[in-house]
């Protein structure tokens, strides 16, 4: 079976071919970077996301099995996880029933997108 030929990385600046959605050139260097990353960023238990955490993203998902962005978009979507409707970075509580929210993969990386975009506005 023939392979797709290499393509050139969309990075400006950047003389590396990506095969298989990796730059030869780009790749390695962001990989580096995101393990640095990682190491400084703690585990998720260091994070706040023990035990605690689990029991009560179990019983929410329970009540709200549903994404509740789907929901108000009028489609029906089963939930896989728990999001913080305040980031806790920005002050939301972590274990508050309040601050929380079941949503589908597709939105809650869609709502994480929009919240570091609009964290990035605001640091700009």
């Amino acid at each position: 079976m023939p392979t797709k030929p290499p393509a050139a990385c969309r990075q400006p600046g950047c003389s590396g071919l990506v095969r298989g959605g990796v730059c030869s050139v780009c790749g390695p260097q962001r990989a580096q970077s995101q393990a640095a990353h990682d190491s400084k960023r703690g585990t998720a238990a260091q994070r706040g996301y023990d035990g605690r955490w689990q029991r009560l993203r179990l019983v929410h998902l329970a009540a709200h099995p549903l994404c509740a962005m789907c929901l108000a978009a009028g489609r029906v979507t089963a939930a896989t996880l728990v999001d913080h409707i305040l980031p806790v970075r920005d002050g939301g509580e972590l274990l508050s029933e309040a601050n929380l929210q079941s949503l589908c993969t597709e939105c809650h990386a869609s709502k994480t997108a929009d919240d570091l975009a609009r964290r990035k506005a605001a640091r700009a």
